[in-house]
């Protein structure tokens, strides 16, 4: 997570990342005729990683449904360590960072089977209305979330 430190700014008094773990795969429709994982399946898995963190700590897209609130990736940027083939069991490691905007600033980091870094990057989303009006406060949903974040809650849901 050290490379998130030059995409994402750190205050002294944020409170530190949230880390989950998500375990996949690779299929063979991943793979190129090379027989490693094609780039563009990339952000599949970062999606992977994304789930796994709202499932841990109550960040679901049902809960960004249920409060009207829409999360659009605006930016994305990876890094290719090395290749990932057919068959292998991977892990996504994403970090939500610290935010005081209405935005989710997400670090991941995906490991071959055997530990190694294959990739690594972070996506950028924004808090926007159904109708892609940008939330320029963040919703109290999420405040309240931020709030449990800040008072030091450990993987407990909502």
């Amino acid at each position: 997570m050290g490379f998130a430190k030059k995409y994402f700014r750190r205050q002294e008094s944020d409170p530190a990342p949230l880390i989950a773990e998500a375990k996949r795969r690779v299929r063979f429709e991943d793979v190129d005729a090379l027989g490693m994982v094609w780039h563009g399946r990339f952000p599949s898995y970062l999606e992977d990683g994304r789930i796994a963190f709202g499932d841990k700590y109550g960040l679901s897209y049902h809960i960004f449904m249920e409060n009207n609130t829409v999360a659009p990736v605006v930016q994305m940027h990876l890094d290719y360590k090395h290749p990932l083939r057919f068959d292998e069991n991977i892990i996504i490691e994403s970090a939500l960072h610290w935010a005081d905007a209405a935005r989710l600033n997400y670090s991941y980091t995906i490991y071959n089977q055997d530990g190694m870094l294959a990739a690594s990057g972070y996506t950028v989303q924004l808090m926007t209305e159904p109708d892609g009006t940008v939330l320029l406060v963040a919703p109290d949903w999420l405040n309240d979330f931020k709030r449990k974040w800040r008072d030091g809650f450990a993987g407990k849901k909502g």
